[in-house]
């Protein structure tokens, strides 16, 4: 009898609070949905991240377009001070509503 290969669930993987040392600087990406207006998406981006870090500066936010123009994706560059700030930026662009996906 053998033993079933192990899978990506049953491994023990390092919770991000474990692996750096606050505080921390992280790339925080975005990505709109379709067809949505850069202006909007900046507007959107903003707006999220202001209500958790007042003192955000908007230069610290880049974005490009997809190669066929369909998509922004952004890259915001956030100092974060403690993990439940990271868990709240995160949620709080997944639940908006012209956020397609954060990573």
């Amino acid at each position: 009898m053998t033993t079933p290969s192990p899978t990506f669930t049953d491994l023990d993987v390092p919770k991000l609070e474990n692996l750096v040392e606050f505080p921390v600087l992280i790339p925080v990406k975005a990505v709109s949905k379709k067809q949505v207006e850069l202006a909007d998406f900046q507007s959107a981006l903003m707006e999220v991240t202001v209500a958790h870090f007042p003192d955000f500066d908007a230069a610290l936010v880049t974005i490009r377009p997809s190669s066929q123009g369909n998509y922004h994706a952004a890259t915001l560059d956030i100092t974060f001070d403690n993990i439940e700030q990271v868990h709240a930026i995160d949620a709080a662009l997944r639940a908006h509503p012209l956020v397609r996906m954060v990573l």
